[in-house]
């Protein structure tokens, strides 16, 4: 996956890197483990490895919260159309 813009300086972004920016941005809008986790019906145990432990997301656990986080969505979608130099 090749992030630009807000989330990286560099070409190509680790999944670990890319669940960092995300769960600053959760952070950022109030959201916490409890709230993430409720709202995208997962383990709160799963939203703590996020959040505290270097555990990446899965391809389906940033769906989902493209799917319920409209501004992570948008960060993600604009990241992409920008092209990297």
């Amino acid at each position: 996956m090749r992030l630009c813009g807000r989330f990286a300086t560099k070409k190509k972004i680790s999944n670990r890197e890319l669940k960092v920016i995300i769960v600053n941005m959760l952070q950022e809008h109030g959201i916490n483990i409890k709230q993430a986790a409720s709202d995208l019906d997962i383990s709160v145990h799963r939203a703590h490895n996020w959040y505290y432990k270097k555990t990446g997301m899965t391809a389906l656990d940033l769906l989902w919260i493209m799917r319920k986080y409209e501004f992570v969505r948008q960060a993600v979608e604009s990241s992409l159309s920008v092209e990297c130099r």
